[in-house]
């Protein structure tokens, strides 16, 4: 039996500290990585896996994009070509759920204006400053999926990412 493969690329984004390496760490080699190290420009993981029920084989390019201001300029570089993307911000930081529009603007204007997305709100597992209404209220308006996780305690971190890869498989 031969199987379809496919090649994806989907794209974390959300300012930095948000938890975005964690998620992909937690996702891919399911343990959580205490020893933070900003990224830088952006770090790139591959997750490859079959999916009998589809007869398909997937291949997925997670690009970690650096929430730094100062990587803004290569924002077209890395948003162009993605597949979908994991809009992802910190409970307890209101500043990173308020640049939440701004990011997914410029995910919009340089990557796919149709590819499906899920807002992710990070670190459940501390006290959180932004209620989960008004975080799945945004996700509602922009249309994308909502989902709380917690990367430390590996909460809904798989779903997060199953609900996006969902999408992207052909029905």
């Amino acid at each position: 039996m031969s199987y379809k493969k496919f090649t994806f690329k989907v794209t974390l984004i959300g300012d930095g500290s948000v938890g975005k390496t964690s998620l992909i760490t937690a996702y891919i080699e399911k343990r959580f990585k205490f020893d933070y190290l900003p990224t830088f420009g952006a770090n790139i993981m591959k997750k490859e896996f079959a999916i009998p029920e589809k007869n398909a084989l997937a291949s997925v390019n997670f690009w970690d994009i650096a929430g730094q201001p100062s990587f803004k300029s290569l924002h077209k570089t890395f948003f162009g070509g993605s597949n979908g993307t994991l809009l992802v911000f910190d409970v307890t930081q209101p500043h990173s759920f308020e640049s939440l529009s701004e990011w997914h603007k410029r995910f919009r204007k340089f990557g796919s204006k149709k590819a499906p997305g899920v807002v992710v709100a990070n670190k459940i597992d501390l006290k959180r400053k932004i209620k989960t209404d008004q975080a799945k209220a945004f996700a509602d308006k922009i249309n994308y999926h909502y989902i709380e996780t917690s990367a430390l305690q590996n909460h809904n971190v798989t779903e997060a990412f199953q609900y996006l890869l969902d999408r992207l498989l052909p029905k």
